[in-house]
């Protein structure tokens, strides 16, 4: 195999995606070049006592070390993958995989993206002693553990599994030699953010970013090949290479078709808020689900992730209405967002006002808005972790797991592990497609789906005359994911969490190896939804957009009297709460849904399940549960693990007990 001839200058030239000859070279331990035909400039690579048979003539692409060069020709992207006997000769770099998003493989390749754009990226590190965070976090949540609810503050995260110093200054030189400008560091040490021309980006983590064009013409970029860095280096991803991720709101406004629904359907005991257009108030709440009177959440304070924002005037008519408190808002603008009401300002609006319903003496509700982005939402978790301020937090923005990279989806995972040993409760949406997250198939919602997160599915209420409780079924609003219907199934990412061995049996379709979703339920059909003053004007909102941040509240109500009582706060309640559902008080605590019916695809049986989860909170019965450490510890199990693309080995595993 030989080289082309060298330009007279003798310019080092590029061979692929951001890899030159010299370092090419340097990546073979006694590699060297052999001139064919007198020619130094036209040569073949050898290794050890060489290939070529003398000056006059040689045998290009006979040795492993040629076969190996062909194979990064033949395909830049994959050379480490490519061969056993490659991975053993290229060494000095390490690949990081999923940071190619699934979506592009069905766009139109347009070709190389412009060298001179810039762009802003993320590089996300590796934590240090990762094995023992999985440990303490295992210990705080099991009863009896020397560190049960023995709560870290963020500065001894950072002491104790963030990158050091000397990590941090040994990536930032990496940037700044491969021509790029590291910007600033999260708190958390876990995130850098940098800039850099694409030309730059390509050379530094040997790949190229292409633009790609959907059916629609809509034309995106990412990368066509995954990164490639020096193996010393401790970088676990690096984001900001592509845009076509978007996470979706999980809220749905009701339509005149489905209020009509509402009205036909259970005629003898149909559901009629009190509520603006017969929706559902924040009295309704606190009846129909059997809601404590004697906490409000004093003294608690409730985050939220959003990507849009929000007008304040909403809220304040919202409280008026119902004669409700003015609950301090404030806002943190991360990643550069401007505060901007868009789109999804409903979602927002919805997500606060439902806090409020369930949690009007809260101390403070503090609205996190950051870019729709990778990047973004990354940084906003990050700046909720770091700042530690909330115990409940809840998110209603989502996408499919096969719709966000897994790369990302690790990213996020390092900063609700944070959360989880720093004792705050993260809820999700688990979306409003039923079984088919992404539309088509049987899927998940990322990130309801993480280990560490309470995924919150779609139940639809009935209440008796009196506003009292009647019955609840699986949401499922016609038979087609576009109907509507409470987002349920297994991950495709995650192995199967300590908290759910042996939960469930056959009936459930669900899984004994892999992550099951969801873990609980509420309300979500929009036929029977909550009261939202937005834009003006009052609407009818469902979605388990609305139960995640109900559940939230409802935590925080906990959390008011577990401190009050010198307990500390919840923490990650999953564990839990299965110890809860596996427990003779599982009744008491919980509206088990057991009617058979289905979320497009799982059954609600008995007990847990992948359409609703354990089931709504009857609210009395799990605060008593709740405002107590159980005594005995969660069942064990295995530890979930992001299961990878094939032929990608996985990062490390996640220990939850």
């Amino acid at each position: 195999m030989s080289f082309q001839r060298f330009s007279s200058v003798r310019a080092v030239p590029r061979l692929g995606p951001g890899l030159s000859m010299s370092l090419f070279l340097s990546l073979f331990p006694g590699l060297s070049m052999t001139a064919c035909n007198s020619d130094p400039y036209t040569t073949s690579l050898s290794a050890g006592t060489g290939t070529g048979t003398g000056s006059g003539s040689c045998t290009p692409g006979s040795s492993p070390v040629s076969r190996a060069f062909g194979s990064y020709l033949e395909n830049p992207g994959e050379v480490t993958s490519a061969s056993a006997e490659t991975k053993s000769l290229i060494h000095g770099l390490k690949r990081l995989s999923g940071h190619i998003p699934r979506a592009v493989r069905r766009f139109e390749d347009q070709g190389k993206a412009q060298d001179s754009r810039e762009l802003p990226v993320t590089i996300a590190l590796n934590l240090n002693n990762e094995a023992d965070l999985d440990e303490r976090i295992a210990g705080l949540y099991q009863p009896g553990s020397p560190n049960f609810h023995q709560f870290l503050s963020p500065e001894e995260f950072r002491a104790r599994y963030s990158p050091t110093d000397a990590q941090i200054s040994q990536v930032q030189n990496f940037l700044r030699s491969q021509g790029l400008q590291p910007t600033s560091v999260s708190e958390n040490r876990l995130l850098i953010q940098a800039r850099g021309k694409v030309a730059a980006l390509n050379s530094a983590f040997h790949t190229e970013v292409h633009d790609y064009q959907d059916s629609s013409g809509i034309v995106y970029f990412a990368p066509a090949y995954e990164f490639q860095i020096p193996s010393g280096m401790p970088i676990q991803a690096v984001h900001g290479l592509h845009d076509v991720m978007k996470l979706k709101s999980h809220a749905q406004r009701q339509s005149t078709d489905t209020a009509a629904a509402a009205g036909a359907s259970d005629a003898a005991v149909a559901h009629r808020g009190t509520g603006p257009n017969g929706a559902y108030s924040p009295a309704d709440i606190r009846k129909a689900y059997s809601i404590p009177t004697t906490v409000n959440g004093a003294g608690q304070k409730l985050a939220l992730l959003e990507l849009d924002g929000y007008r304040e005037s909403d809220v304040t008519a919202y409280e008026k209405q119902f004669g409700l408190p003015a609950v301090p808002l404030k806002n943190v603008l991360v990643g550069g967002f401007k505060g901007s009401v868009g789109a999804g300002a409903g979602e927002v609006t919805l997500d606060i006002e439902l806090m409020i319903a369930v949690a009007p003496g809260a101390a403070q509700i503090l609205v996190y808005v950051g870019p729709n982005t990778d990047q973004g939402i990354l940084a906003t978790y990050s700046r909720i972790a770091n700042d530690n301020l909330a115990r409940q937090v809840s998110t209603s923005w989502g996408a499919s797991e096969e719709g966000s990279s897994t790369s990302f989806i690790q990213s996020e995972n390092v900063i609700f592990k944070q959360m989880a040993v720093q004792g705050q409760s993260m809820f999700a949406a688990a979306g409003d497609d039923g079984a088919y997250d992404n539309g088509s198939t049987l899927s998940v919602d990322d990130p309801a789906s993480q280990p560490y997160v309470v995924a919150v599915g779609g139940t639809r209420l009935t209440t008796n005359t009196d506003g009292s409780y009647a019955r609840e079924t699986t949401w499922n609003a016609g038979g087609a994911p576009s109907s509507g219907g409470g987002g349920g199934g297994v991950s495709t990412n995650w192995t199967i969490p300590t908290y759910q061995t042996g939960v469930g049996s056959g009936q459930t379709l669900g899984s004994t190896r892999m992550r099951n979703v969801p873990d609980v339920a509420l309300d979500s059909d929009p036929a029977t939804g909550y009261a939202i003053y937005f834009g003006g004007a009052w609407n009818t909102y469902g979605g388990t957009s609305c139960a995640a941040p109900l559940w939230a509240a409802f935590t925080a109500l906990v959390n008011q009297q577990r401190e009050a009582a010198g307990l500390g706060a919840l923490g990650f309640p999953n564990p839990t709460l299965y110890q809860i559902g596996q427990g003779s008080h599982y009744s008491a605590a919980f509206f088990d849904i057991a009617d058979g019916s289905t979320n497009m695809h799982f059954p609600a049986v008995s007990g847990y399940d992948n359409a609703t989860g354990w089931g709504s909170f009857n609210g009395a019965g799990l605060f008593d549960e709740l405002i107590q450490d159980l005594s005995s510890a969660p069942v064990g199990g295995g530890s979930p693990v992001i299961r990878p693309p094939a032929g990608v080995s996985p990062p490390n595993s996640c220990r939850i007990s």
